[in-house]
């Protein structure tokens, strides 16, 4: 009982953090592109490369799959309990980190130019 608890938990963070990469993409991601002045073709080519790497159309949903297909991974019966557990643990590391990396690497250079 204890087993499910703890999946169901991790898996009910790690919808949590893809509602977040959700808002990301879909919210201000294009928010971004724009303000950056790079439309809807991508990144310009003036922006850091971590940067460009984060507003990517790949990059989000790169993230976002291969933690969910982790966290779908530790439900199969054929995993031992601590296996199932790390299996979904390091889904919801995966895409918690894609999401800090991707709100952080896009904000960068705004923030740059506030500097004195």
């Amino acid at each position: 009982m204890q087993r499910r608890a703890v999946l169901l938990t991790l898996a009910a963070l790690e919808a949590v953090a893809l509602a977040l990469l959700g808002l990301f993409w879909f919210g201000m991601r294009p928010d971004l592109l724009l303000t950056y002045g790079s439309g809807q073709t991508g990144p310009a080519e003036a922006l850091p490369w971590t940067t460009q790497v984060a507003l990517s159309g790949w990059f989000v949903a790169t993230t976002g799959g291969v933690g969910w297909v982790l966290v779908a991974l530790s439900f199969a019966p054929r995993w031992r309990t601590r296996t199932s557990t790390y299996l979904a643990g390091t889904g919801l590391v995966w895409t918690v980190f894609g999401l800090t990396f991707a709100i952080w690497a896009a904000y960068a250079p705004a923030f740059e130019r506030l500097r004195p």
